[in-house]
C-alpha cells in the first residue's frame, strides 16, 4: 500500500490520535521513532492512553500482513505491533469481565504501549534501508493470531505455564490460568517448576476440578475465546465441569498422551486411527472428542540441553530409575516450543479442522541406543548391538494429520537429537521471540 493510502486508513479508520501519530511517524520520520523507542527504554510507563475499542476495518493497509496456506486451511501471522496496538491486542477483553474497556491510566496499556514504541523503533530499521512497507518483517516461529476473546489454560504447570508466558507476550493475548489452591506452599523440583507469571496481562485462579466451589472463581466462559485443558482428569471428573462451564466455551484444547494407543508390534507405527487401549486416560479422550474439543495427543516432552528437561537429563533419571535401555527401543519426543506451537495453531484453525479431531504431537523418533551415545552413556555401543526391540511401548508416532490440516507447510519439529552448534544457531533464529527462561523435558521413557 502506498504511505498516502496508509495514512487515509489512519484517518478514516484510527480514533486514537497517538496510534495515528506513532504510524505517521515510521511511515515518514523512521528516525524520529528510532528517538522514540530509545525514550521509552528510558520511561516504559508512557504517559499516552489507548483505548481496547480501536477496531480499525483493514488493519493490513498500515504496515502489511503476511499470510501463508497450508495443505488445508488459513493461518496468518500477525501485523506488527503498531497494528495489533490499534486492534486492541493488548487492551480491551479481560479474562475476568468480558469485553469491558480498560480504565485509562491502566498499567497494561502503559506497558503495552511502551513496548510497542520500542517495537515500532525496531520496525523502523528496515525503512531506513530502504525496506518495503507492505512487507515487514516476520521471526520465524511466531505464534498464528488467535480469534477474539482471553484464553483459559487449566493448569499452569510446567508446560501450561510457557504457554501462557508465549501467548501473553508474543501475541499480546489476555490469559488467564490456574492453579491448586495450595500452589503458593508447593515448592517443585527445577524439573517440574512453572515459568513465572506475573499480572498483567496473565490472571491466576485457584481451581481444582474436583471442588466445584472453585470454579465460581474462574473467568465467565460466555467471555473466553477458548480453553487449554493441560492435566488428565477422567471423564468421571470432566463430565460435571463440562456441563456447567466448557461446554459454554468457543473451542476446547485438551493434552492427552500417546500412552493411550494400543502397541501389538513393538516399533510398529501409530497414527489417530490406530486402536486404544482400554485406560481412564483413553475414556476420558472419548468424552472430549464426542463434545467437539480437540485433543492433542503428545509424547514424551523435552526442552533446551542445558536446562533441567535436556533429554539427556531426562534419559539420566529414566535409566537411574531402572527403566529398560533396550538399545532398539523406539522413543518419541516432541520440544515444548513445539506443543506450543501446535496448541497456538489447534486454537486458530478453522473448525472444521480440528472439532472433535484427535492430533497427534509425536515431534521426532529415534533408537533408543541413539540416545545414549547422543549423552555419551557408557554402554551406548552394547545397545546399538541389542536383540530385537521386545518393549511394547516402544512405538513410532506419526503426526501427518497435524503437519498437514493444522502446521504451517514450513513447519518442521525440533530434533531431539541435535547437535549443541544446531541448537544455538535454532535458539538466535527465534531470540526476537524469546520468551523467559529457555523450556525443558518429560521422561524421555516415553512410556507416554
Amino acid at each position: 500500500a502506498s504511505r498516502a493510502a496508509s495514512l487515509a486508513m489512519l484517518k478514516t479508520d484510527s480514533k486514537c490520535p497517538v496510534m495515528r501519530l506513532l504510524c505517521f511517524l515510521l511511515l515518514t520520520l523512521p528516525s524520529t521513532v528510532a528517538s522514540l523507542a530509545r525514550t521509552a527504554q528510558r520511561s516504559p510507563a508512557a504517559s499516552t492512553r489507548l483505548s481496547g475499542a480501536i477496531r480499525p476495518a483493514s488493519p493490513a493497509g498500515v504496515l502489511g500482513r503476511r499470510s501463508y496456506r497450508a495443505r488445508a486451511g488459513r493461518f496468518r501471522t500477525s501485523p506488527p505491533l503498531c497494528v495489533r496496538m490499534m486492534c486492541g491486542a493488548c487492551g480491551g477483553e479481560s479474562p475476568g469481565g468480558g469485553a469491558e474497556r480498560h480504565h485509562s491510566g491502566s498499567a497494561e496499556e502503559d506497558d503495552c504501549l511502551g513496548a510497542s514504541i520500542r517495537e515500532l523503533g525496531e520496525l523502523a530499521q528496515p525503512l531506513v534501508r530502504g525496506g518495503d512497507l507492505g512487507a515487514a518483517p516476520f521471526a520465524p516461529g511466531s505464534l498464528p493470531e488467535l480469534p477474539g476473546g482471553p484464553v483459559l489454560i487449566l493448569g499452569a504447570g510446567w508446560v501450561g505455564s510457557r504457554l501462557a508466558a508465549r501467548l501473553s507476550q508474543e501475541r499480546c493475548a489476555r490469559v488467564a490460568v490456574t492453579n491448586r489452591p495450595d500452589w503458593r506452599s508447593r515448592q517443585k523440583e527445577a524439573y517440574f517448576a512453572p515459568v513465572p507469571l506475573n499480572p498483567p496481562p496473565v490472571s491466576r485462579h485457584a481451581f481444582d476440578i474436583d471442588a466445584p466451589e472453585t470454579w465460581d472463581a474462574l473467568p465467565e466462559p460466555e467471555t473466553l475465546g477458548a480453553a487449554v485443558l493441560t492435566f488428565a482428569a477422567t471423564a468421571d471428573q470432566l463430565r460435571p465441569f463440562w456441563e456447567r462451564y466448557l461446554r459454554k466455551v468457543p473451542r476446547t484444547v485438551a493434552y492427552s498422551s500417546t500412552a493411550v494407543y494400543r502397541v501389538d508390534v513393538p516399533g510398529q507405527e501409530v497414527d489417530e486411527t490406530t486402536p486404544l487401549r482400554p485406560t481412564a486416560r483413553a475414556a476420558a479422550d472419548a468424552f472430549l472428542l464426542q463434545r467437539g474439543a480437540t485433543v492433542l495427543t503428545i509424547s514424551g516432552i523435552f526442552g533446551e540441553a542445558q536446562d533441567a528437561r535436556g533429554v539427556c537429563t531426562c534419559f539420566a533419571a529414566y535409566a537411574s530409575a531402572g527403566g529398560a535401555l533396550n538399545g532398539q527401543k523406539s522413543v518419541n519426543m516432541v520440544h515444548v516450543d513445539d506443543i506450543i506451537a501446535a496448541t497456538a495453531h489447534a486454537l486458530a484453525a478453522e473448525d472444521a479442522l480440528v472439532a472433535g479431531a484427535r492430533l497427534n504431537v509425536g515431534g521426532g523418533v529415534f533408537k533408543l541406543h541413539e540416545l545414549m551415545s547422543h549423552c555419551k552413556y557408557p554402554q551406548a555401543a552394547e545397545a546399538a548391538h541389542a536383540r530385537d526391540d521386545t518393549d511394547l511401548s516402544s512405538k513410532a508416532v506419526l503426526s501427518t494429520r497435524l503437519l498437514q490440516t493444522v502446521m504451517p507447510r514450513d513447519f518442521s519439529f525440533v530434533p531431539p537429537l541435535e547437535s549443541a552448534a544446531a541448537a544455538a544457531a535454532r535458539r538466535a533464529a527465534l531470540a526476537p521471540d524469546a520468551v523467559g527462561p529457555s523450556p525443558a523435558a518429560s521422561p524421555a521413557a516415553d512410556s507416554a
